[in-house]
């Protein structure tokens, strides 16, 4: 075999020029997008391990802050359940507060001086604030003065209310200050009621707001990152931020959606990128919020970068020796196998190819030869699958109006006739030749789904006149597959199946509903009769597609032969049958306008 000249000269059309080019790209490209993605991986990895730790972190924040609000919350019931207590309150509320104002003081410093050691040991300090309902009442503080606290007036503050609804249960008050001392405390306050649920008094337990920013302080690195501790309505207790205590920052339902089910998340904030790290805890309501800029964590894999720049340089030169050498080689053998596939292509596949070279064109030399020694052996085995196929669907079509059934229909008329009845003659008559012209005249091997329907109609009224209205057939198509297009006939041997092998056998009226609608980007039809069913040996030899020597169900197998010649093996029939009590088959074919 000849083949034309190869040319060295390198221009912009030649193959090894164009060999060249696409290596040096896709070896320039794919080390590029494998530096970026590999840097990518390594800094989303870090990050995720930062934002792990960090998390980790607030978790222990957070149950440090647990803590003091567990321990405001024992000390406040401590004081709620004292009986002595509800005692003098309900004998002040009286009328003896002025009698028994000293009295009560003297008690309540002595209550309180007691639950001073056990609480105070633990560093925590406490302002305990009980405030009356008809004014006065008592103030501690951690100084050796006892002094009228701005709190005796509870009914003046917004989060009054909230602490009436809640019965005598606590509630938290995120953050305020005292303006004499310029402190600003957390605090867990409740109502202390008498027996008729009247309000006797408000006992407030107040922490110090720098007690619980001693917690986290140590997070803080100096690098910009913040810390907040807020409750469950999104108000601040601690940050920080000294500035945004107390205030409704955040909200929740929002927090929620943004972190979804991981502890941490990426985001921006006042136009920055950060790193948002949370931690929820469970007993006290809190959560521990952290931001933290992202450049700051960038910095340490910034040398990285540079690393993996070097390489990925020194990657993209090896590349560009390595396609040098490879196109100068490789061109030569793979021309001539383009010359010869040309030739290929024009049908010529009667010829070898003897281009030899490299082992791998070698390799590619024998294989097409090997490859095309079998289309040689594959076209003359589609164009025997061909013939068979037209010819059983020749068959088959033919079946469908056998001589068998054309006998009985015409016998049918006949009797009808002779009894007399010209009418129903008349009508089965007009319906055989409706029939016969809808299934001969008709050249087309696909029709539209509501033409199959009309076929399938007249069908039926002719079976109806000869078994006396004994059966009933329910017809539905969607409308978004009527101009869809099936092969003629394919419907009706499992109807005629449905008939003969199913209703008609069966005690009662039967029932066959055959409906048509889309399945994803494919057209189901159904064909469901509710009689005496299928042997489930047979739906087996169906299903395998084994030979029917009898005649019962091969209109079924033929059915299914006839979907896979014309679709493929991803289509076919499947069965559910269930004996005595009906046969239900579904055909999936390709949705063809």
């Amino acid at each position: 075999m000849e083949y034309r000249k190869w040319s060295w000269r390198i221009d912009q059309n030649s193959m090894k020029f164009r060999l060249l080019f696409t290596l040096f790209s896709a070896g320039f490209i794919l080390t590029l997008i494998m530096s970026v993605i590999g840097y990518k991986i390594f800094e989303r990895t870090l990050v995720s391990e930062i934002g792990n730790n960090r998390a980790d972190v607030l978790r222990q924040v957070g149950e440090r802050v647990s803590q003091v609000k567990e321990n405001a919350c024992t000390l406040s019931n401590l004081y709620y359940y004292d009986s002595t207590l509800h005692n003098y309150l309900e004998r002040m509320e009286a009328g003896e507060q002025e009698q028994l104002q000293p009295e009560f003081e003297a008690y309540m410093d002595r209550l309180t001086a007691q639950y001073k050691n056990s609480f105070y040991e633990s560093g925590q300090r406490f302002q305990v604030v009980l405030s009356l309902e008809n004014g006065g009442g008592y103030c501690m503080v951690h100084t050796p003065r006892r002094e009228v606290c701005e709190y005796m007036s509870p009914k003046t503050k917004i989060w009054y209310k909230k602490m009436l609804f809640a019965r005598g249960e606590t509630i938290d008050i995120a953050c305020y200050k005292d303006k004499e001392r310029q402190t600003a405390y957390f605090s867990t306050a409740r109502s202390i009621n008498d027996g008729s649920g009247k309000p006797l008094a408000y006992l407030m337990i107040n922490i110090e707001e720098s007690q619980i920013y001693d917690l986290y302080v140590s997070l803080l690195d100096g690098n910009g990152n913040t810390v907040y501790v807020v409750d469950g309505g999104g108000n601040i207790i601690s940050s920080s931020n000294r500035k945004l205590n107390g205030f409704e920052f955040f909200n929740m339902k929002n927090l929620d959606h943004l972190f979804g089910d991981e502890p941490y998340t990426f985001t921006q904030m006042r136009g920055e990128n950060i790193l948002f790290t949370r931690y929820f805890d469970q007993n006290s309501g809190f959560t521990i919020l952290e931001e933290i800029p992202l450049k700051v964590l960038m910095e340490p894999i910034y040398q990285v970068r540079i690393v993996i720049l070097t390489i990925a340089l020194l990657a993209i030169g090896a590349a560009a020796v390595y396609a040098c050498h490879f196109a100068n080689k490789t061109t030569r053998p793979i021309s001539q196998l383009c010359e010869f596939m040309l030739q290929v292509e024009a049908e010529n596949l009667d010829q070898e190819c003897d281009i030899r070279g490299y082992t791998e064109i070698n390799i590619l030399s024998d294989r097409l030869n090997l490859m095309l020694r079998r289309m040689r052996g594959l076209m003359n085995s589609i164009k025997q699958k061909e013939k068979q196929k037209r010819k059983m669907e020749l068959s088959f079509l033919q079946a469908q109006i056998n001589p068998h059934f054309m006998y009985n229909t015409l016998f049918s008329i006949k009797c009808m006739v002779d009894m007399e009845k010209n009418g129903e003659a008349s009508k089965m008559l007009a319906s055989f030749i409706q029939l016969l012209r809808s299934t001969l005249s008709n050249p087309n091997e696909f029709v539209k789904i509501r033409d199959e329907f009309k076929v399938l109609r007249q069908y039926v009224e002719i079976q109806r006149f000869r078994y006396d209205d004994s059966f009933q057939v329910v017809f539905e198509c969607d409308e978004a597959v009527e101009d869809k297009k099936i092969p003629k006939l394919l419907i009706q041997p499992l109807l005629e199946n449905a008939i003969f092998h199913g209703v008609e056998f069966r005690r009662g009226e039967g029932l066959i509903i055959i409906t048509a609608r889309p399945v994803g980007g494919d057209v189901a039809v159904t064909v469901e009769d509710n009689g005496m069913g299928i042997a489930p040996e047979v739906i087996e030899k169906i299903n395998r597609g084994e030979q029917m020597n009898e005649k019962t169900h091969v209109g079924i197998v033929n059915v299914k032969e006839r979907i896979q010649l014309n679709f493929g093996g991803n289509y076919g029939m499947n069965i559910e049958s269930a004996q005595w009590k009906g046969t239900k088959i579904i055909l999936t074919i390709p949705a063809v306008d």
